[in-house]
């Protein structure tokens, strides 16, 4: 379907897929500037640069830029794209990015081995480069760490160079006062900026031309302005915008880009603008137009009614009512458990007592009085002790009330379920109990 897709529109491959690209690399005044930078920081062995921007501003696309060219003057580089670790684990990274071999996990067998190679490298001419994307993920601790590897110097000339990449937050971090040694070592700070509207307009221009279409009628002048509206000028939700804008007109068998199509893209996802009312009528989504739902193969047809052998799928809809409904093995509860071999009840084949509702409540009724009355033994035992102690009358017929209820009690309790003796010698238990259950 990609490939049907991409040949409706003149297109080799996808112009606006948002992972960074190098070739994809569009140079605004802003982005000359920044490469410009920090180019000149490294070639000047400056130690620590800054670069930030905005999210989706072209950060890690510049990285990766400056990256390959690094690696064209023979610069040996260590890419960390996962800063959210500790400052050891970061280290290891950088290690094994550079290629050194250090078999321990000693923080000062690490240093060691990576002075050591640092060393080696600064004797052939050679000063590396550490690139840390989101750097904004970097703990205060980390951050302290690469200052004390950008002081590593012999004779005066910076050993490694530090070039952390990262949103707004850094600089935020940068400024607290624990940092401070770390600001003062920053030789090179770069901002990235949005895009400005002739901007936005070259760099789809450059995109489509990239991906080998130049017809500049694909996406109209009034269609830029409504990309450039929604997306601020973030190069990352103008891919965004244009990727789906043409898959919007692919579906619709167009060969240009209308302002509708980008405003139903913006608001699908929630870009700005009004939003669609409770009560407009559903429109299907564009891959519901383009991709196919996909059908059973006959051999799953057959695999599941091999009776019916080649006949058609029916449609989903639903059994009719006189359908068997499946059979439902019910697992017992443990409570369930529990209560049959209490009362001595069979298991059914269907994993429920063979008990009623009102049989099964009384059982657990019976259970939680007769373990409270055999947490209470000693309490009713000590109880009858002490009143039979007592020289006064009321207590003596006090014990003797006591021992019968708690007699009493047990002997019911100890009943089985359904007996006739229940209501006989405790009516107003068995009412009340009866009653509800």
């Amino acid at each position: 379907m990609y490939e049907e897709f991409f040949g409706h529109f003149g297109l080799q491959r996808n112009p606006f897929h948002v992972s960074p690209d190098p070739l994809g690399f569009y140079s605004t005044a802003a982005h000359d500037e920044a490469l410009s930078q920090l180019v000149f920081g490294i070639e000047t062995h400056r130690g620590m640069m800054i670069l930030t921007g905005e999210p989706g501003t072209g950060k890690s696309t510049i990285v990766h830029y400056l990256r390959e060219w690094l690696q064209q003057q023979e610069y040996s580089t260590a890419y960390i794209f996962h800063p959210l670790l500790a400052s050891v684990d970061l280290l290891k990274l950088i290690l094994r990015d550079f290629g050194i071999p250090c078999s321990s996990t000693s923080k000062s067998d690490l240093l060691i081995a990576l002075k050591g190679w640092l060393q080696d490298r600064h004797a052939v001419g050679d000063c590396p480069v550490i690139l840390i994307d989101e750097a904004q993920g970097l703990s205060s601790r980390a951050l302290d760490e690469l200052r004390m590897l950008v002081n590593m110097e012999i004779a005066g000339t910076i050993l490694v160079q530090v070039l952390l990449a990262g949103q707004p937050l850094l600089e935020e971090k940068l400024r607290r006062r624990k940092l401070a040694q770390l600001r003062q070592r920053i030789m090179c700070l770069c901002r990235l900026p949005v895009l400005t509207l002739a901007e936005t307009s070259g760099y789809i221009a450059s995109r489509l031309a990239g991906a080998g279409v130049v017809n500049s009628a694909l996406f109209p002048k009034d269609s830029i302005q409504e990309i450039f509206l929604y997306s601020h000028g973030v190069p990352r939700v103008v891919n965004l915008l244009c990727e789906h804008a043409l898959l919007t007109a692919y579906a619709d068998r167009r060969d240009s880009i209308v302002p509708r199509d980008i405003v139903r893209v913006a608001r699908h996802f929630d870009l700005g603008g009004e939003t669609e009312s409770p009560g407009e009528v559903f429109q299907s989504n564009t891959f519901c137009r383009l991709i196919p739902f996909p059908k059973l193969g006959a051999t799953v047809r057959a695999s599941r009614t091999p009776e019916q052998g080649q006949q058609p799928l029916p449609t989903l809809a639903p059994e009719p009512a006189t359908a068997a409904p499946d059979p439902i093995l019910l697992l017992p509860t443990p409570m369930e458990k529990s209560l049959a071999k209490m009362s001595a009840v069979p298991i059914a084949p269907t994993g429920l007592p063979v008990i009623s509702f009102r049989s099964r409540m009384v059982a657990y009724c019976r259970a939680v009085g007769s373990s409270l009355l055999r947490d209470s033994r000693h309490l009713v035992k000590h109880t009858v002790t002490w009143l039979g102690a007592r020289p006064q009358p009321t207590a003596w017929n006090s014990a003797a009330r006591l021992r019968k209820l708690y007699v009493s009690s047990s002997s019911w309790l100890r009943m089985p379920l359904g007996s006739p003796h229940i209501a006989a010698e405790h009516p107003r238990v068995s009412a009340a109990t009866h009653k509800h259950f």
